[in-house]
């Protein structure tokens, strides 16, 4: 992968582009488009946001091939671009990806289990629970922060215990609980309706980074995506490591790729 390849990257939600900042040794090597999906209009449907996405793309890069990454959440969001721009697409990286909750017992492996449960169940009271972490994140991001970290394991632990990676999260949870937290609404809202059927549907080549210790993502999910993909699949399987430490390691190769 060379610097002047054209990189659309999907944060992870609640989250923004400021994901990127949390691993900066990185990023300098890797020229990305990152659009904010939660500045997008909280009125737009999630159909909307993802036609207004294809737009913006096709805007900032009007011709050639891309490569799109999507983490965590941020890859149902990779996996309908890679969908819709077809042919355009050379490369597809999933980096602790958020595959169908369909899976009997899936949410049980979650950390975030419960609140997707409650999306799909309760969506009234799941979003009254997203309200209320926007206003700490507005007003106290830090605390919400460790409330998000409390269940991290594998390489995510001794990750989280550093000031400089909790003071880089403070900003990215922020982004993700804009306006109320109405684009996290939204876009947990899409994921936990039916969508295996999308996965079918995409031929470009994938790769595949997972941790083994994932705890949000469980490595199950990895599974999932590379029996139901239907293109050539890479698949990284990456020991002891968890969600945020596999997106540094899946950042640091990409980045060394590029600078060879």
């Amino acid at each position: 992968m060379s610097a002047a390849r054209q990189i659309v990257y999907c944060h992870g939600m609640p989250g923004g582009p400021d994901e990127l900042a949390l691993f900066p040794e990185s990023v300098p090597l890797l020229d990305f488009f990152a659009p904010d999906r939660a500045r997008v209009d909280p009125a737009l449907s999630h159909e909307e946001l993802i036609e207004q996405m294809v737009r913006r793309i096709a805007q900032r890069y009007p011709q050639g091939e891309v490569i799109i990454i999507g983490f965590s959440l941020g890859a149902f969001h990779a996996l309908q671009l890679a969908v819709r721009l077809r042919e355009r697409v050379s490369q597809l990286h999933l980096i602790a990806a958020a595959a169908p909750p369909d899976r009997e017992g899936l949410l049980d492996q979650m950390a975030g289990g419960p609140i997707f449960r409650l999306a799909r169940s309760r969506p009234r009271t799941f979003a009254a629970v997203v309200r209320t972490q926007a206003v700490l994140a507005r007003f106290i991001p830090a605390l919400l922060v460790r409330m998000l970290l409390v269940s991290a394991q594998g390489a995510d632990k001794p990750l989280s215990a550093t000031d400089a990676f909790r003071h880089a999260m403070c900003p990215n949870v922020q982004s993700g609980y804009r306006n109320g937290g109405a684009a996290f609404i939204r876009e947990v809202s899409a994921y936990m309706q039916p969508w295996r059927a999308l996965l079918g549907c995409v031929h470009c080549p994938v790769t595949l980074w997972h941790g083994s210790a994932d705890n949000w993502s469980p490595e199950v999910m990895a599974d999932d995506l590379e029996s139901a993909l239907p293109g050539p699949v890479t698949r990284h399987r990456l020991p002891g490591a968890s969600h945020y430490s596999t997106l540094r390691i899946a950042l640091r190769a990409l980045a060394d790729e590029a600078g060879r």
